[in-house]
């Protein structure tokens, strides 16, 4: 690129491991740096690296995305790279709204950019490295000028078409595949007062549907892996037309690549259209997220959620029905005080519903800067802890309600966990879960990488995840058909020596001690014999007590769908 200046863009983490994301924000502001002249780099990982880069590519500027978790790890970063290089530091990101100029004082940060930085960051580098504009131009700003705090209102970008796609080419990690993440849109209607209002966030603008798709099209193109897409707009379902036109676009594609796709979807909208979700499943829909956060209606109503509890339990229940993989969704605990038992009685409910599909999981409620809860704790008999995040992460609540404890409170999301738990392993236990809907989610897992809960809590339980394995590889079937003695051929779904224990005299399996019969049976299951061949044998050796083979036989009969029902035996048709 010549003599262009460099600009590295980064999200730093010491939490969790960034190369699993895409971060598709930055490319989106470095295909803008591109387009305004300047030659970006994105940086996303460990900060030691961080350093690293810096030294080697000896960029004019650093921009930092800033959230909940990082504040303070750019807080320190910042004061580094300014004794070191003694650049040019901008921070943006969701968590820029809530900064002011105690953070620039402390991290020697020079600016803050708030809101859609496509447009102002640009301006903004010009500015301080082109001596080209003015600051006081700039929507968004924030800084400390001549010993005085100043600050702009951000800017909310219009025409999201004209804005270039995002330049994965700028990536500094040559062996990390991006395009899993994409918008098409930005916005939403709804306002949820626990949901971090950032500038823009309250004017849906939309893109248009042939351009998303070109974009999910050139992303195929650059990764000849990707398969799953993630959709992050906040309002995707507001508009059935626009759904129609994507889902004939998506439809178009996956007759060439093995592509399926995730995206939110807000309730009290797409209950007057529920009849789109087949067409969305057709289209490749693997994974759809709800947001329901309380099984109290009066609750719902405080967090401004415009969605009915009935109403979520009947479109659980189609899309359940209408064969859709998996429906996540989140219930807050440590919001407004509940009606004892509501939010587990919903649970049960929505488990009984959808077996197998819904995703439930459960989070602390969190004061994000801006919101109503952070604003005006007392308007909902709240009470804040740690308001800055300093002590604790996601693993602590940092909102209580008043005269609740946070032990309490965490306590309480124990409790709400252990219902789903045990939930979930008693339908895995009674064979409550329809074959094609845990096959569903082993497709998910395994093809996809979409591990559901479901398939997590069947992968803790070893003879279960060993059967629904050997169904989903189609060596071998389960005993739902009536079985046929002379084409059937059982096979167990382990290996006798890692499970068997004769420890205390007898042959004893999952805590059940086998009969002769029983243990001679499984002996004989190896998928090698009918089960006519094992009948006859069995027969002879253990007839003596029965009054003719048809008595045996059905005791056979008994014993095999007993195994069976205990995810010991599958078997095939020869």
């Amino acid at each position: 690129m010549g003599n262009k200046m460099k600009i590295l863009l980064c999200n730093v983490s010491k939490k969790y491991e960034t190369n699993a994301h895409d971060y598709v924000g930055l490319f989106y502001l470095a295909g803008a740096l591109e387009e305004a002249s300047f030659e970006p780099l994105v940086f996303h990982g460990k900060p030691e690296k961080l350093m690293t880069e810096i030294e080697k590519n000896q960029p004019a500027a650093i921009g930092f995305s800033c959230d909940f978790d990082n504040r303070e790890l750019i807080e320190n970063l910042a004061k580094k790279i300014k004794v070191k290089w003694d650049i040019p530091i901008i921070v943006g990101g969701p968590q820029s709204i809530g900064l002011g100029s105690e953070f620039l004082e402390k991290s020697q940060v020079d600016y803050l950019l708030r809101g859609e930085g496509e447009n102002t960051l640009p301006q903004l580098l010009n500015a301080v490295l082109k001596e080209n504009g003015e600051l006081s131009d700039i929507k968004g700003l924030a800084m400390i000028h001549d010993g005085v705090f100043t600050e702009t209102l951000p800017e909310i970008i219009e025409d999201l078409d004209a804005l270039p796609l995002p330049a994965y080419h700028a990536s500094l990690h040559i062996d990390h595949a991006y395009g899993k993440l994409i918008f098409t849109g930005r916005g939403c209607p709804y306002q949820c007062v626990y949901c971090a209002p950032s500038p823009g966030k309250q004017k849906v603008r939309l893109r248009s549907i042939p351009l998303v798709l070109d974009e999910i099209k050139l992303n195929l193109k650059n990764n000849p892996d990707l398969n799953y897409i993630i959709i992050m707009d906040d309002a995707f379902t507001l508009n059935r037309e626009r759904i129609e036109e994507f889902c004939q676009g998506m439809k178009e594609i996956r007759k060439n690549r093995d592509l399926v796709w995730y995206c939110e979807c807000h309730v009290g909208q797409i209950k007057n259209w529920m009849d789109i979700l087949p067409t969305m499943i057709e289209a490749g829909l693997i994974r759809l997220q709800i947001g329901i956060e309380s099984g109290d209606q009066k609750v719902i109503d405080q967090y401004n959620k415009h969605v009915k509890i009935t109403d979520i339990i009947e479109f659980v229940s189609y899309a359940a029905d209408c064969g859709l993989t998996q429906i996540a969704t989140n219930f807050i605990v440590g919001g407004p005080e509940e009606e004892s038992g509501a939010t587990a009685a919903l649970i049960q409910t929505l488990m009984d519903q959808a077996p197998g599909v819904i995703d439930i999981i459960t989070g602390f409620l969190r004061a994000y800067p801006g919101t109503a809860i952070l604003n005006n704790p007392e308007k909902f008999k709240l009470q804040l802890h740690d308001q800055d995040g300093r002590l604790s992460s996601d693993d602590y609540p940092f909102v209580t309600p008043i005269g609740c404890s946070q032990d309490q409170v965490m306590k309480n999301r124990q409790e709400l966990n252990k219902i789903i738990r045990q939930s979930m392993q008693k339908k895995i236990k009674n064979h409550e879960l329809k074959n094609e809907v845990v096959l569903k989610q082993f497709k998910a897992a395994l093809n996809y990488g979409i591990r559901s809960r479901w398939f997590e809590e069947i992968s803790a339980n070893p003879r279960a995840y060993e059967y629904y394995y050997v169904l989903y590889l189609n060596e071998g079937q389960d005993f739902e058909q009536s079985l046929d003695f002379t084409r059937d051929y059982p096979q167990r779904t382990f290996e006798l020596w890692r499970t068997m224990t004769f420890t205390e005299g007898f042959p004893k399996l999952d805590g059940m001690a086998l009969s002769p019969l029983e243990y001679e049976l499984l002996l004989r299951c190896a998928g090698k014999r009918s089960l006519a061949e094992i009948e006859t044998e069995l027969f002879s050796i253990f007839g003596g007590p029965y009054q003719n083979q048809v008595e045996f036989h059905g005791k056979l009969v008994d014993i095999l769908y007993q195994f069976n029902f205990k995810y010991w035996l599958t078997h095939f048709m020869i």
